[in-house]
C-alpha cells in the first residue's frame, strides 16, 4: 500500500477521538497502579529511595505503560491490516501516533492538571 492509497482510505475521526481518550486514560491509570504497587512493596524508606534510583526501575516505571498500550495497538493494527480492514487499521494507527505524542508531553500535561 502506498501513501496515496493510504490517504484515500476513509477515516473514522470519532473513533480516533474516543480511542485516544480511552487509551490515554488507561495509560495514566497504569502509571498510577505502578506507583501504588511500588509504594506498597517498598514503602517510603531509604531502601525504596535507593531502588527507585536504579536505571531499570526508572525505565520500568516510566515506559512500561506505553509499551503495554502501544503493544496492544500494534497487535490490533497488524491484525486489521492482515484482514484488510483498512478503516480500523488507519484509525488505530492514528490513535497510536496521538498516544505517543501525548505520552511524550505527559509531564507538561500533569503540570497543567495538578
Amino acid at each position: 500500500m502506498n501513501m496515496s492509497e493510504f490517504l484515500k482510505i476513509k477515516t473514522n475521526f470519532i473513533g480516533i477521538g474516543i480511542r485516544s481518550v480511552l487509551f490515554f486514560g488507561i495509560l495514566l491509570l497504569l502509571i498510577l497502579i505502578e506507583i501504588f504497587a511500588f509504594w506498597g512493596i517498598y514503602g517510603e524508606g531509604a531502601t525504596a529511595s535507593r531502588i527507585s534510583e536504579l536505571w531499570y526501575v526508572d525505565l520500568i516505571l516510566n515506559y512500561l505503560p506505553i509499551i503495554l498500550v502501544g503493544g496492544f495497538l500494534v497487535y490490533r493494527i497488524l491484525k486489521e491490516y492482515r484482514k484488510q480492514e483498512y478503516v480500523n487499521f488507519k484509525t488505530n494507527l492514528i490513535t497510536l501516533l496521538i498516544l505517543i505524542f501525548l505520552f511524550s508531553i505527559r509531564s507538561q500535561i500533569e503540570r497543567l492538571i495538578f
